[in-house]
């Protein structure tokens, strides 16, 4: 069989559009957090890193969105909270931070399976519900690996004795 200029240029040209298309799709897995990867300590800390930084800005949207439908929230307090009341609380702007400062250099990072637990530190502060807190913590986090990324499921927040200042 023989291929004309035209031909060629055509297969050429949609080999080149499917290409770019891989690299597109790629690109935009990474930036979502997904990899191909598969879980990995690193990968998983990198998550806690997009989550903290949502939080440290207040970014509703980003927050939310690494949370799993199903995540739930122990607070330091004992109160047990769900994605859909915190959610709501960043977007009115009655639950936000004007700190939020973790200690993920020295984060306790483990991967058992597609199920991660990261526990580290944490200095915060901000409005909550009419009142200001200040506050230090031991926060763990526990991450499921899904559709190629990761999602925190659970939040267990430990408030650090004597540290807890709310006026």
């Amino acid at each position: 069989m023989r291929i004309t200029s035209g031909r060629a240029i055509l297969i050429i040209g949609f080999l080149l559009i499917a290409s770019a298309g891989m690299f597109v799709a790629q690109t935009a897995n990474a930036a979502a957090g997904q990899t191909n990867d598969g879980p990995t300590k690193e990968n998983a800390l990198e998550a806690e890193k997009e989550l903290a930084q949502a939080m440290r800005t207040n970014d509703a949207d980003g927050v939310c969105r690494l949370l799993d439908l199903d995540w739930a929230v122990v607070d330091g307090i004992g109160r047990l909270n769900d994605r859909e009341s915190v959610c709501a609380a960043i977007k009115a702007g009655t639950f936000t931070r004007k700190t939020y400062e973790p200690d993920l250099a020295n984060a306790r990072v483990r991967v058992y399976g597609n199920i991660a637990t990261i526990t580290f530190h944490l200095s915060l502060s901000g409005p909550f519900e009419h009142k200001t807190f200040l506050g230090k913590e031991v926060e763990t986090d526990v991450l499921r690996w899904e559709g190629g990324g990761w999602k925190c499921v659970l939040t267990h927040e430990t408030n650090v004795q004597g540290t807890l200042v709310i006026e």
